[in-house]
């Protein structure tokens, strides 16, 4: 998963509005007081969010399961001068040096936790390793999303010489959509294909929420997608946040 993927993935995202996503982490932060000095950025792909976290002062770590993902995240941080730790591992089976401040996980990385065991498991060791008053943020495709709209869909993307087919099946008893991914990109006067294929699982706001509970979090909240607002039957994106106190 996210192999050759790793090396196109920033070019199909280039609209992605990455500051907006931080400036929301930043509003979340101020919602409930927190004021991190140390981040870890979980599932963080190529470095969007976490080489932002850094330009802003932040001392941040990135950790993805993805080394692919993560050589081109490093590339990114050297050319801009940023100082970061990419480490490769399963959030799943956090272990850090030391305790941070804040832990987040944006983009969809939850989603990609497809077992209840393995929700708890990953919860309970970001708990471990978050400060005293420590803060975690992080974001879901919400169970709408994942279910009605690109659930049992396809789906086309062209930009530039990068062309994506995207066929989706939504199982409604295991509640997690199959992505079949096949990619067309244009080298020289050909086009090279490849295929991967992801897993994510539609979750449910009050399921998460109880799960946070139950791993020890205290004040979980979620919101919908960049507001402070309660989500709505429709919202597409949804945000959470929880305290180790």
């Amino acid at each position: 998963m996210y192999e050759k993927f790793a090396y196109v993935y920033d070019a199909l995202m280039q609209d992605v509005d990455y500051d907006r996503w931080v400036d929301f982490i930043e509003d979340i932060f101020k919602v409930y007081g927190a004021k991190p000095e140390t981040i870890v950025d979980l599932a963080c792909g190529t470095g969007n969010i976490t080489g932002r976290l850094a330009e802003r002062g932040y001392k941040v770590t990135g950790i993805d399961i993805s080394g692919d993902m993560l050589a081109v995240a490093s590339e990114k941080a050297r050319n801009a001068g940023l100082d970061i730790t990419y480490v490769c591992q399963d959030m799943r089976e956090l272990e850090l040096h030391r305790p941070v401040d804040a832990i987040t996980c944006m983009c969809d990385g939850f989603n990609y936790i497809l077992e209840d065991a393995d929700l708890e498991q990953t919860l309970s060791g970001i708990k471990r390793y978050l400060n005293p008053g420590g803060i975690l943020v992080f974001d879901t495709s919400s169970h709408y999303k994942l279910s009605r709209v690109l659930g049992n869909n396809v789906m086309t993307e062209t930009e530039g010489d990068i062309n994506l087919i995207w066929c989706n099946t939504y199982d409604k008893s295991s509640e997690i959509v199959q992505m079949d991914l096949t990619f067309f990109v244009k080298e020289e006067n050909r086009y090279r294909k490849f295929e991967e294929t992801h897993f994510q699982r539609a979750y449910k706001q009050e399921d998460m929420i109880r799960m946070l509970e139950k791993c020890g979090f205290s004040n979980p909240a979620c919101f919908a997608e960049f507001s402070l607002e309660p989500p709505r039957k429709k919202t597409q994106r949804i945000f959470y946040a929880a305290t180790n106190i």
